[in-house]
């Protein structure tokens, strides 16, 4: 026997005698109790059983592996890395839970590129659990990489279908627009379990988008041939949204966004998608809107600004236009922004200083308000939008007499019902009742004629 065959007959029979190593009946005590906690998420409890079980197996993967689940369960992130540290001393093999509890440790942490390195590193072997693929699956659906997670979807179904997963890989197959791969999926997570909150949410959404089907197959076809347009995604993003299906408005929106980020119609259908998404609350720094906000007409000028704005990004009567525009639907935020750009072009328009102040005041900063406002009066003397706003500001200032000045030029510029009864109410203010009484009555005549 040469020296070679005779150190591998030696290896096997370490191996065998320690495959064959007596286990006392403390030890197999110690497993069925650790066992039983863990099936019962009674984490505490198993934590002192695994302990004991090291104690007999210090290089055994099972014995760290559950370990290393009671700590997880007990979210005590510190004792996970301690207990990861000492199970790569003890085994020099360690098996593939290790990886997949590495992944776990680091997505508790915040690190979910790591937490994917590892998992993937846990499924790279003959050991490839359904449960590991999930968590692969899932990471990368919240991270929006639709394909790659319906790869994973793919892979943990592979081992046994559930609603679950059928769902989850139907949503991103919805996101990458497989229309019939999505479907498929629904149906058959639809027979598996009806009553399944989200197999019925998204069963209602697929009927409500399976109406406007046809022109999204349409508008998927023309982004496909013009990747980069964006205002066909734009358009795509505001067909969604008119079928309810907000995450799917979001993705073009987003990529509208990116493409033309000083269009204002993305930033728009973005806000609205986000809104719906979060259930009917705005984000922080937006400002809450409804699709239902956004009229045809709007639309059709919004998207002409654009058009324009993004030929001439500089020119201050079309910022300010836009600013007008944003301020009527009530988006302050981008409305301030445009008139903050229109002024840096032109710092004497009078009309960009007039929707700044407007902006302004719905955000609070009524002092930046009204010095806003009257610098337009002073820009443009004739401009009787500019007189009426700043009566209005002076009439929240509780200056009456002075809101009264800027109302009468406003007045003697265009005679509008909306100036006379701000007046008519300043008069009142300060006991001028019969100018008050003049001032209703002209009103009240407009109103006849019209």
């Amino acid at each position: 026997m040469n020296f070679s065959r005779t150190l591998a007959l030696v290896f096997c029979l370490l191996f065998a005698a320690g495959c064959n190593r007596r286990v006392s009946e403390e030890e197999q005590t110690a497993r069925h109790e650790v066992r039983e906690a863990l099936h019962q998420r009674a984490f505490a409890r198993a934590l002192p059983a695994a302990r004991r079980v090291l104690h007999f197996a210090s290089n055994d993967n099972g014995a760290w592996a559950r370990l290393a689940e009671a700590e997880l369960g007990m979210r005590d992130r510190a004792a996970v890395a301690q207990t990861l540290a000492e199970w790569r001393r003890a085994v020099s093999h360690t098996s593939p839970k290790y990886e997949e509890d590495r992944g776990d440790l680091a997505l508790a942490e915040g690190r979910p590129t790591e937490a994917l390195a590892a998992w993937q590193k846990a499924v790279a072997g003959k050991d490839r659990g359904a449960r590991v693929f999930v968590k692969i699956a899932r990471l990368q659906q919240a991270a929006g990489r639709w394909q790659e997670s319906v790869l994973a979807w793919t892979r943990a179904l592979s081992s046994g279908q559930t609603a679950g997963a059928l769902i989850n890989r139907a949503i991103c197959y919805r996101h990458l627009h497989s229309w019939e791969a999505a479907s498929a999926d629904l149906q058959m997570a639809n027979k598996m379990a009806p009553r399944d909150p989200l197999v019925r949410q998204e069963y209602a959404r697929s009927e409500r988008l399976g109406k406007f089907l046809a022109e999204a197959r349409d508008l998927d076809r023309q982004v496909r041939e013009l990747p980069n347009d964006a205002g066909l995604l734009g358009d795509r993003a505001l067909l969604f949204l008119r079928a309810g299906d907000a995450p799917l408005a979001l993705d073009d929106a987003n990529r509208a966004a990116q493409l033309a980020p000083k269009a204002v119609r993305p930033k728009l259908l973005r806000s609205i998608a986000r809104r719906e998404i979060a259930e009917n609350s705005a984000t922080k720094n937006e400002d809450p809107i409804r699709l239902e906000d956004l009229t045809p007409e709007f639309l059709q000028t919004i998207s002409r600004l654009d058009a324009e704005l993004a030929a001439e990004p500089e020119s201050a009567e079309l910022l300010a236009n836009r600013a007008w525009q944003l301020n009527e639907i009530g988006q302050p935020r981008l409305a301030l922004d445009d008139a903050q750009r229109a002024l840096k072009s032109d710092p004497q328009s009078a009309g960009a200083n007039t929707e700044a102040s407007y902006a302004l005041e719905k955000l609070g900063r009524e002092g930046e308000a009204y010095a806003r406002i009257k610098r337009a009066t002073e820009l443009d003397p004739h401009f009787s939008t500019a007189w009426q706003y700043r009566g209005e500001l002076e009439m929240e200032r509780a200056e009456f007499t002075t809101a009264i000045d800027s109302l009468t030029r406003a007045l003697a510029i265009n005679r509008t019902p909306a100036a006379l009864a701000r007046r008519e109410e300043c008069y009142r203010k300060v006991g001028l009742l019969a100018k008050a009484d003049d001032d209703r009555k002209a009103r009240e005549e407009i109103s006849a004629t019209r």
